[in-house]
């Protein structure tokens, strides 16, 4: 019977092992500086979409236009302007400040967004 135990109790302890080992853990503590990432915003139909996203600071947003027409992405307030982007092209924005962004096409006034940076 002790030889049963011993050997009962080897295989929980390396059973046990193996799970400890497979576990990860959730937190993630930064060892730098964050990597930036990319967004994406779709200019089709006379509508950004989507219309509002929010994203971190240091984040490129590409506005893809899928149109058939040219379209804009003109901050409200003077924080950024594409200008120009032709149908089938796309231009890029780097968001290095927080805040709430409302933005419109110059061309098609009554298309807006809003891009929130935290």
């Amino acid at each position: 019977m002790h030889k049963l135990f011993i050997g009962f109790s080897v295989i929980i302890t390396s059973m046990l092992f193996v799970f400890m080992i497979g576990c990860k853990s959730n937190s993630s503590s930064p060892t730098g500086p964050s990597t930036p990432s990319t967004n994406t915003i779709s200019m089709a139909g006379n509508a950004f979409s989507p219309s509002s996203l929010t994203v971190a600071v240091h984040t490129t947003i590409t506005w893809n236009n899928n149109s058939s027409t040219a379209h804009t992405s003109t901050s409200d307030i003077g924080k950024w302007d594409t200008g120009n982007i032709p149908a089938g092209s796309s231009k890029q924005t780097t968001f290095d400040s927080t805040g709430t962004y409302h933005y419109h096409c110059t061309y098609h006034s009554f298309m807006v967004g809003v891009i929130t940076v935290q």
